[in-house]
């Protein structure tokens, strides 16, 4: 067979490869800041946690794969903004966010709600109603566009604290009557920091505040940033299709009843 030919038969094969089986013959690897947020990620959580193994295995089915740097929260944001990593995982697609980052389709949703004391006669319906509470958050964390535009109004007075940890204590010292948070991080804390009795004594109002979806977020600095989103989104699908991915929401749900 002559030289040209020979190389145009090869190539059109490899083409033919590429279209058919794109994770396969165009492996890559892409550096993924992250942090401690159990129960959704953690290095010490088998996989490290749903959120984490979500976003390898989606990558895995398109032939990319993930290294993970764990770092403090504000740290890992910085370090992938500033491109010195691909990007970051865990982010809710805020408008800030959006201008730092390209946002993925949503990996998971989280839900926040609010806590209180079992035998504190609380309820609420609008924003409005905890004005008469000594209300806790926590720093840096969005509780719906509500709850911010009544604390920047001075309508919702609230003490944060750096991590949610302190807002359990908080609740059962009873220095504040009701705290904000994720459920699922919530419901992890009351099992794993406090005696089945103490646990008990914390309850969640049924009303959410709000559900967050949280995606994947990589570095505006990149140029192959976009190309990278677009094979995540098609990983996220097929895992989405494969029914794997429900699955490791309800192990997720699962494991951190109390």
């Amino acid at each position: 067979m002559h030289r040209r030919t020979l190389t145009n038969t090869l190539t059109g094969i490899l083409l033919a490869l590429v279209s058919l089986f794109p994770g396969c013959v165009m492996g890559e690897d892409v550096r993924i800041t992250n942090g401690e947020w159990p129960p959704f990620t953690s290095e010490r959580l088998p996989d490290n946690g749903p959120l984490s193994r979500i976003v390898s295995e989606a990558f895995a089915l398109e032939g990319v794969t993930v290294e993970y740097g764990y770092f403090p929260w504000k740290r890992s944001y910085d370090y992938a903004r500033s491109g010195k990593w691909d990007g970051s995982v865990g982010w809710a697609p805020t408008p800030k966010h959006q201008q730092d980052f390209l946002m993925s389709k949503p990996v998971l949703t989280v839900d926040k709600g609010l806590f209180h004391l079992k035998n504190l006669p609380f309820d609420w319906k609008t924003i409005d109603d905890l004005k008469g509470w000594k209300v806790g958050s926590t720093a840096g964390y969005s509780y719906g566009d509500e709850w911010d535009k009544a604390v920047g109004d001075g309508r919702l007075k609230v003490e944060e604290v750096t991590v949610d940890e302190q807002n359990i204590r908080k609740l059962l010292l009873r220095r504040v009557d009701v705290v904000a948070m994720e459920v699922d991080v919530a419901n992890h804390l009351l099992r794993t920091i406090l005696t089945p009795e103490e646990a008990a004594s914390i309850v969640q109002h049924p009303r959410l505040l709000m559900q967050t979806p949280i995606c994947l977020a990589l570095s505006r600095k990149s140029e192959r940033s976009a190309a990278l989103i677009a094979r995540f989104n098609r990983g996220l699908q097929r895992l989405t299709e494969s029914g794997a991915h429900a699955r490791y929401i309800q192990e997720l749900h699962a494991g951190n009843k109390r």
